[in-house]
């Protein structure tokens, strides 16, 4: 028998971490909140979709900040400021065409968490922006469609 899905909870713990993390953004900084969405994501399956597939959740939202000199790296300070203070493990993932994304890791009741930040270093050409993805933990599938 497969182990119950825990979609509902990490939906609600991933919402609520992805709010906390934008909100300690300077409002100040932010010119729009770009984009927006929370789902549940699914992995492979052999053949037709079962309960004992694995899932988890994600949420992200991306911020166009305003058009200022080190906007970005304003924001990502404040966010890693943050995530830090709240015992999250910081590590780089990767740098790509001016784009850095720094990796934070925390095991949480339910499982190791991971929240996603990209940010942009000031340069010609490059639009002021802070993205910010939430990951819960593996579960199942369940009823989930």
């Amino acid at each position: 028998m497969p182990a119950e899905s825990r979609l509902d909870d990490f939906h609600a713990e991933a919402d609520r971490l992805l709010a906390d993390t934008v909100a300690v953004v300077p409002e100040d900084l932010i010119a729009q909140r770009a984009f927006s969405e929370s789902e549940p994501r699914f992995g492979p399956t052999e053949g037709a979709a079962a309960p004992g597939d694995p899932a988890w959740w994600q949420a992200r939202e991306d911020l166009n900040l305003i058009a200022e000199t080190d906007a970005s790296a304003s924001a990502f300070d404040a966010v890693s400021g943050y995530l830090s203070q709240e015992g999250w493990s910081q590590s780089r993932v990767r740098e790509v065409d001016g784009w850095v994304t720094e990796g934070f890791r925390k095991e949480l009741d339910s499982g190791e968490w991971y929240i996603e930040v990209t940010w942009v270093p000031s340069a010609p050409g490059l639009a002021e922006i802070l993205g910010v993805l939430v990951v819960s933990p593996q579960t199942v599938r369940g009823d989930a469609g």
